[in-house]
């Protein structure tokens, strides 16, 4: 089974990442997690930009690009598949959505929530001020859509691209891991 999540700075999405590695006893990966494998297993030169937020000097640039021109090809998608030890893990953020949108045991969900709940979150979560957690969460976001549009030439957080949207700004991020598990559970996905 292989949960993928994409998420909104600041909604919690690696928190939902993280109770459902504990309720699974499967692991979850992220950016860094990425990173530090495929150094360790001389990955990491072959896709660098992959393993960053913002691929692309220019953001404009990503938004424009036509998918005939996306980078996320078939090799990179076996690199990245080869990359993850386990066949059960979740995967916050790296497109994982459109890499694995054709593996039967996949449940892809975006994490997302009102601004204000986000910037509450991430000001507490990093120490800051609401002003510096606002900055944050629009550069990261807009990093987010433009690295998913480069990579995918889809609209990151558009509803078709996920079997679930989750606003945790109305339901905390405890119950949003219950919902996937439900959901997973009604899908008869088994780790």
């Amino acid at each position: 089974m292989i949960i993928t999540i994409a998420r909104e700075s600041g909604s919690g999405g690696y928190t939902v990442g993280k109770l459902l590695s504990d309720y699974y006893h499967i692991p979850v990966h992220d950016q860094d997690s990425l990173a530090r494998l495929a150094k360790e297993k001389g990955m990491y030169d072959e896709m660098p930009d992959f393993f960053q937020e913002a691929p692309v000097n220019s953001i404009v640039y990503a938004l424009s690009m036509d998918f005939r021109n996306k980078k996320f090809t078939e090799p990179e998608r076996n690199r990245l598949e080869h990359l993850l030890p386990e066949k059960d893990f979740i995967l916050v953020g790296r497109c994982g959505n459109y890499i694995f949108r054709n593996h039967t045991g996949c449940i892809s969900v975006f994490i997302h929530g009102d601004i204000d709940h986000r910037i509450r979150y991430k000001a507490d979560m990093l120490g800051i001020s609401p002003k510096e957690a606002e900055e944050i969460i629009h550069t990261n976001d807009e990093n987010r859509l433009a690295y998913h549009r480069y990579y995918t030439g889809e609209t990151w957080g558009a509803a078709k691209n996920y079997d679930l949207s989750i606003n945790t700004a109305r339901i905390g991020h405890a119950f949003a891991a219950e919902l996937i598990e439900k959901y997973v559970e009604k899908l008869g996905f088994h780790t």
